[in-house]
């Protein structure tokens, strides 16, 4: 069985990863939001396709100066989407690795981001990736709200 692949994000897939973000509860980020992020070259975006050539999921994510030492280079993660209808297949894990390979390669020394407290599947992916938690966001998200955890790790 051929497994899904990871594949770049243009501008033809914005609408499928609208609709995976909204399927999944992600802070709603606009069509003009990616097509930003897709211009931008510290962005680091990429989707996983079906066999049958379908954007089954997605990472949104960018490098950054890091804000406690002069030149070196952090990373941020924005949003993992998967499909609803490939969840529970380690296809986050999938994602997850293909950012983590992109940030080694542009020597990314840590590697942040946020995500809701109630989320107990991806807090887990995100701990068995060596993430760890350094604070928690009051209010954070809406819709519901609710608190963020900020994790980081070490790339």
């Amino acid at each position: 069985m051929d497994s899904p692949r990871i594949r770049s994000v243009e501008t033809s897939h914005l609408g499928d990863l609208i609709r995976i973000a909204e399927e999944t509860n992600l802070n709603p980020w606009t069509a003009q939001h990616y097509l930003e992020e897709l211009k931008s070259p510290t962005s680091i975006m990429f989707r996983l396709e079906s066999v049958e050539n379908e954007t089954i999921g997605f990472i949104v994510g960018r490098t950054v100066a890091s804000n406690d030492q002069e030149d070196a280079v952090d990373a941020e993660i924005y949003n993992v989407g998967v499909d609803p209808k490939f969840q529970r297949l380690g296809y986050g894990q999938t994602l997850l690795t293909a950012f983590l390979d992109a940030c080694r390669e542009r020597k990314v020394r840590k590697i942040w981001l946020e995500v809701r407290e109630t989320n107990a599947p991806a807090v887990g992916l995100y701990a068995r990736n060596d993430f760890i938690p350094v604070t928690i966001r009051k209010d954070f998200y809406a819709d519901p709200r609710e608190n963020g955890i900020l994790m980081c790790r070490e790339s």
